[in-house]
């Protein structure tokens, strides 16, 4: 029997959170692989809203699963570790070997059209993984040594601990993947765990998330503008982006409709999908001769988020294929 420290309910705000930087996450690898189709025409406002997006996209979806591990796991024992690690295994591990590989033989049909060469399946997967799905690589290892707090002195612990390890990424550079991508990502993981273990109340705050926002798109703009680089400033960037988009979606959750709620149960198959969905389609419109870019984006969009959401429909009515998205699922049947 695993341990549980209490019911799982749905966190409205978590999934709003989740659902704006899936959306993030699209928009960035769609005109990403527009421009360098050479399809839209790489500009100012371009790249300022590419690098403003990539500071904080991902960390929001790190600061979701923190918070979410914190609050509804118990992993502070050998046994209870091994447990959760045979899940994730599962959990994780089903997708990210799904989908990479699915990505890895898309890229390597359609070698000629893509705008990245595949690498080989083993480095593809183990060594390099490629976007988005370096995401659950890194998580997967992140759960692998990251403990449940058990009191309030564990967080703060934690917190200065994850801090240390960003603290060694940003003066120099680790060779090896998994190492460097759970000491950078770590502290983001924390700083959700840390919100719930602090009971940080994130509801009525709309003035703060306001500011923060407000302050957020004009250091933005200097930063871009007089051509401001550097993991420091990036950490920082995304630290205040990531503090203002929770804010004001737990200040202003309420005024969320009916199609954030919709979006919010396909979040994870349109993370993990999109790309496969759009790359095909940006490819058979130029092969055709259609190069008018708004035919490319209104299709491309379009099909990015459809084609996942009728794509994991169909997976749901095929309980098989539905364990190839949703291993979890499967996971507490049996267990």
């Amino acid at each position: 029997m695993g341990e549980k420290t209490a019911v799982r309910t749905r966190e409205k705000w978590v999934d709003d959170v989740k659902v704006i930087a899936c959306i993030l996450v699209v928009l960035g690898h769609f005109f990403q692989s527009m421009t360098k189709a050479n399809i839209l025409p790489e500009n100012d406002l371009y790249e300022w809203f590419e690098t403003t997006i990539y500071y904080f996209h991902v960390p929001l979806f790190f600061i979701c699963s923190g918070y979410l591990y914190q609050k509804y796991s118990k992993v502070n024992s050998v046994s209870s570790w091994c447990r959760n690690v045979a899940k994730k295994v599962l959990a994780l591990g089903v997708p990210y070997l799904t989908f990479s590989t699915a990505t890895w033989l898309l890229k390597t049909v359609f070698a000629d059209s893509v705008n990245k060469q595949a690498d080989g399946l083993f480095g593809t997967l183990v060594v390099n993984p490629s976007a988005p799905y370096w995401y659950l690589y890194a998580l997967f290892f992140i759960f692998l040594v990251t403990p449940t707090f058990n009191s309030v002195k564990a967080a703060a612990v934690g917190s200065i601990v994850a801090l240390a390890a960003k603290g060694l990424i940003l003066t120099g550079g680790y060779s090896i993947y998994a190492v460097s991508t759970v000491l950078s990502n770590e502290i983001w993981f924390v700083l959700g765990m840390s919100i719930c273990a602090f009971n940080v109340q994130l509801k009525g705050r709309k003035v703060q998330g306001t500011i923060f926002g407000l302050l957020f798109v004009i250091l933005s703009v200097v930063v871009y503008t007089a051509e401001i680089s550097g993991s420091v400033i990036s950490f920082a960037m995304g630290l205040v982006a990531c503090v203002a988009v929770i804010l004001m979606v737990a200040g202003f959750e309420d005024k969320f409709g009916r199609v954030m709620d919709f979006l919010a149960k396909y979040t994870m198959p349109i993370f993990l999908m999109h790309t496969l969905f759009a790359a095909p389609v940006k490819s058979v419109l130029s092969k055709m001769g259609i190069t008018n870019t708004v035919v490319h984006i209104v299709l491309g969009l379009a099909i990015s988020f459809a084609g996942p959401i009728i794509a994991a429909w169909i997976m749901k009515k095929t309980k098989w294929l539905e364990f190839f998205l949703y291993p979890n699922k499967f996971i507490r049947k049996v267990s």
